[in-house]
């Protein structure tokens, strides 16, 4: 039994668990079914337990398979974990009085004339920063992503789009059905995109919030199509030239370390958040982190199990639409003989309902 689900809908699963009395589920990625993280239920939010490296090491099993860097690793699923919000960067204390001293800055004529502008890099995008991490509590109040005007470079927009270029062919499917443990979920992933593409789809969504919801102004300028450390630069260039064209101050989010240097070096106000290398496997987090992290779990590695519940959660499948990737969607396959067969096809046609009443 196939649902469409919106990332929200995706409650219905977890509350389904919760009502056929189990207080604990587990996740399954789907090419080797190794559990890559328990989620407990409490009273107050959800435990969650992760998996390390050598989970994601699958050594021997993946030499005869010609596209193995296709299939998600460690570095993927750590990408979820920041995306979703269950892990903070290092410095996220320091970011957050950063980013409070710019709000007061904007609001404070006495500190500064100019309107801030803020821009992020691509790699940002890939975390979905602006529409996942704000609004942000600081020591001295909330700042929303609201109170800043933005900025969008094409060359970041242009880096993106790049990558959305790969699907899965016949051949592809059948080397993962014979190297590694993904043939009975082949079908869904016929013709869809690739890793690199699906990553790339959902940057391309946080591309959307600040283009539509944040009215990014769009900043043009010339890519490299060979040479990242080139378009960096670029980058960089074009927001110092629209700083100096408009009269404002453009102010540049990354997590790369050279590109603050290039920030540095055009006088631009910049901040560079820190990838955790070390991370607390337990964490207790609220349902909208979870809802994020079963969803870019499920679109990074195209799917993923719960089997205490029998449940699969697709991030990819024939048909999935642009409106799907707006609303994070999922499609979940329940077992016809699982308990929660019926449970959410009750709470779904409910919705159904209470949506035609409006």
């Amino acid at each position: 039994m196939e649902h469409t689900l919106t990332k929200e809908q995706i409650m219905l699963l977890i509350n389904s668990a919760k009502e056929n009395g189990l207080d604990k589920i587990t996740v399954e990625e789907p090419y080797f079914h190794k559990i890559i993280l328990d989620i407990e239920f409490k009273d107050k939010g959800y435990l969650v337990s992760l998996y390390g490296k050598s989970t994601f090491d699958h050594g021997h099993e993946l030499e005869n398979y010609c596209h193995s860097s296709d299939i998600p690793g460690f570095a993927d699923y750590k990408s979820c974990l920041i995306s979703s919000g269950l892990i903070h960067f290092d410095n996220w204390k320091e970011f957050k009085e950063w980013i409070g001293y710019l709000y007061r800055t904007e609001i404070d004529p006495t500190l500064s004339s100019r309107s801030i502008f803020l821009s992020i890099d691509s790699n940002l995008a890939y975390f979905r920063f602006i529409s996942r991490r704000f609004p942000i509590e600081t020591g001295t109040g909330t700042v929303h992503a609201e109170y800043f005007d933005f900025l969008l470079s094409s060359i970041v927009e242009s880096e993106i789009d790049h990558q959305i270029r790969d699907k899965y062919n016949e051949s592809d499917l059948k080397m993962m059905g014979m190297y590694t443990h993904i043939g009975d979920i082949r079908f869904n992933f016929r013709n869809r995109g690739k890793l690199m593409t699906r990553k790339a789809k959902f940057a391309t969504q946080e591309l959307n919030h600040l283009r539509g919801r944040l009215n990014a102004a769009r900043i043009r300028g010339n890519p490299s199509k060979k040479d990242a450390e080139k378009n960096d630069i670029r980058i960089v260039e074009s927001l110092e030239q629209f700083s100096w064209d408009k009269n404002i101050a453009a102010a540049l989010i990354s997590a790369d370390r050279n590109m603050g240097n290039h920030a540095e070096n055009s006088e631009i106000p910049y901040f560079v958040l820190e990838i955790p290398h070390s991370i607390e496997r337990h964490h207790t987090v609220s349902s909208d982190v979870i809802l994020n992290l079963l969803h870019d779990l499920a679109l990074t590695f195209g799917a993923i199990k719960i089997p205490e519940i029998q449940v699969t959660l697709f991030g990819i499948w024939g048909g999935k639409t642009d409106d799907d990737y707006r609303d994070e969607a999922v499609q979940a396959w329940i077992n016809p003989g699982s308990s929660l067969s019926g449970i959410v096809t009750r709470d779904l046609d409910l919705i159904d309902s209470l949506s035609l009443m409006d």
